[in-house]
């Protein structure tokens, strides 16, 4: 089977485990941050084939899984945690989808964070895009 026909079988925590990085990766967690994730989230999940799920939920989701995300993401493994939640998707659109999640996460704030910038980029060399899919257009 080709990398490109890898298909298995999404869960939940697969899906929202990069964008909830993308949300703590700089030690602070917005409102702003967590809305965007809450609406991503569910376009994701389609996309994965799974059922939407309410904005309670998520976030429920999210506060579930935070402390221990953290303390992962913090402890000498933290490297890990994230190879581990971006080396999971291998198909080009999916790759495609969370890397676009992790940029719009990312920027939804208005704030350069170092941190959130070496996620972007290690997920764009991870998924092989010799520079980020992002096109810049003049009016």
């Amino acid at each position: 089977m080709a990398p490109t026909d890898f298909n298995p079988d999404f869960t939940v925590d697969d899906i929202l485990m990069p964008l909830a990085i993308a949300v703590i990766i700089d030690h602070k967690i917005r409102d702003v941050e967590q809305a965007v994730f809450i609406e991503l989230a569910n376009g994701l999940l389609d996309l994965f084939g799974k059922d939407e799920l309410e904005h309670a939920e998520i976030t429920a989701w999210f506060n579930d899984n935070k402390s221990a995300l953290e303390d992962q993401l913090w402890d000498k493994g933290g490297n890990t945690l994230v190879l581990k939640a971006l080396a999971r998707f291998r198909e080009q659109k999916h790759c495609e989808a969370i890397y676009d999640a992790l940029v719009t996460i990312s920027v939804a704030d208005n704030e350069y964070v170092p941190e959130e910038s070496r996620l972007i980029k290690s997920a764009a060399s991870l998924y092989g895009f010799q520079r980020p899919p992002i096109k810049i257009t003049r009016n």
